[in-house]
């Protein structure tokens, strides 16, 4: 869904538009190079120590213990993190931005450290609230700027009064402090339910945004 339901204002053009965000994306996209050069040196490494020891010696065979499973962990990371590229930018692609007012707030999660109650550890976790027009929830994401790794960008004092997100808050997409940067990929731990349009729910699946068998409430 839309800041547009509330009558916020969305932003022309595509967010991958924002100066500066398609490079940061480029940028993100080059660690599969690592991986590739890591999933290849080992591999290397493996065919080295059979070719000196012989197919099916004591070497070989521990060679292979070890590094056929570091090339599929290796191999399964970099799948991941392609799949998670592409999703930010065909997010960006195809959604605009969606300026929303919003409020931080701090959230009780389950953590390794922490007061203890009903045999877990909990502790707090700031969230970022998108306020519906009467003030009450509409939903929450963790704050854009953590884990940030692009360019520098001038940070506002206190806690933002607004957004910008780009994607279906039933399920989540990119969300940015106004100016679009800093950004992250954001997702809501329990899907929303509310039905969308037909177009709203076409696009949210195109964009992976939809969680496959996701059933809107009746």
């Amino acid at each position: 869904m839309s800041a547009s339901t509330y009558g916020y204002p969305v932003l022309p053009g595509a967010a991958l538009d924002t100066p500066g965000a398609a490079e940061v994306l480029r940028r993100r996209e080059r660690g599969l190079r690592w991986g590739a050069w890591a999933a290849a040196a080992e591999a290397a490494l493996l065919a080295a120590v059979t070719a000196a020891a012989g197919p099916g010696s004591a070497a070989a065979l521990g060679a292979a213990a070890v590094l056929l499973p570091a090339v599929a962990v290796t191999v399964g990371l970099m799948l991941l993190w392609r799949r998670a590229r592409r999703r930010e930018r065909l997010v960006m692609a195809c959604y605009g931005w969606q300026v929303w007012p919003c409020a931080a707030q701090e959230v009780r999660v389950v953590a390794a450290e922490g007061r203890r109650e009903g045999g877990r550890r909990w502790g707090s976790d700031g969230r970022v609230v998108l306020l519906r027009p009467d003030g009450q929830s509409h939903c929450s994401f963790p704050p854009p700027g953590e884990g940030w790794d692009g360019p520098a960008v001038p940070q506002p004092a206190g806690p933002p009064q607004e957004v910008w997100f780009a994607g279906d808050t039933r399920f989540g997409g990119m969300l940015a402090l106004p100016g679009g940067l800093p950004f992250r990929y954001v997702t809501r731990s329990k899907p929303g339910g509310a039905r969308g349009s037909a177009e709203e729910d076409a696009l949210a699946r195109r964009t992976g945004l939809m969680p496959r068998g996701w059933r809107p409430r009746r």
